[in-house]
């Protein structure tokens, strides 16, 4: 099986696939036909963790063995799914879907390292961040540098991540507050209102020979 086993330290990483889809000679069909005959079979092309061996598997009896190898708890289960909807996902004609952050277009590496680290399937920052001693022997000069940035970043990234939901749980009070603020000052924009309505009622109903307290102080 082209897969790594896991370890008692459970570091495995997922090999790197590339699905093709290639003709095969369908004997029976040819026989039969009396001339060539072909079909189509969809292959899995297996690279495993920082090498750059390719092994080659119909990709029905991959999967079936991928199944084995998860319940005898020769690998994670989770690989079985992820590979599923990889493959489905290249059937549909979308590209493989990467579980993390491209290497690719990534701006803290040069674009030389970034060509490096695609040919050895190192494809995403958080694959860089765990890679290890033999993943930095081939990467060679500034090797164990990369795998420091990534984690730098990666850190980093975590950090901004949580400030951004403090400021946005910070920001959700503070818009709460202003819409509170905003209807006590209707409420009380309406009641000097009333009142004023009010005073202006009672002065109307004031009968005119009526003497007030003023008319004594004037004399």
């Amino acid at each position: 099986m082209a897969l790594p086993l896991m370890n008692n330290d459970s570091d495995a990483r997922m090999p790197y696939v590339r699905f093709e889809r290639v003709p095969y000679e369908d004997k029976a069909a040819s026989l039969q036909a009396g001339h060539y005959v072909a079909k189509d079979i969809d292959m899995a092309n297996i690279t495993p963790p920082y090498s750059k061996d390719i092994m080659k598997y119909k990709v029905d009896s991959w999967f079936n063995q991928l199944t084995v190898d998860a319940q005898n708890g020769r690998i994670p289960s989770e690989w079985v799914e992820q590979y599923k909807k990889a493959y489905e996902a290249w059937k549909n004609g979308q590209e493989l879907p990467l579980n993390g952050i491209p290497i690719k277009g990534w701006g803290v590496i040069s674009p030389a390292q970034q060509e490096t680290l695609i040919r050895m399937h190192v494809l995403t920052v958080e694959q860089l961040a765990e890679i290890n001693s033999e993943g930095i022997g081939r990467i060679g000069m500034g090797g164990q540098d990369l795998k420091n940035k990534a984690n730098a970043w990666l850190k980093s990234l975590k950090k901004s991540g949580g400030i951004s939901i403090e400021n946005a749980e910070l920001k959700k009070k503070v818009d709460s507050q202003e819409f509170i603020i905003e209807q006590l000052e209707k409420k009380v924009q309406a009641l000097s209102e009333l009142v004023d309505r009010s005073g202006i009622l009672n002065q109307q109903k004031t009968p005119s020979n009526v003497i007030s307290v003023s008319d004594f102080l004037e004399e």
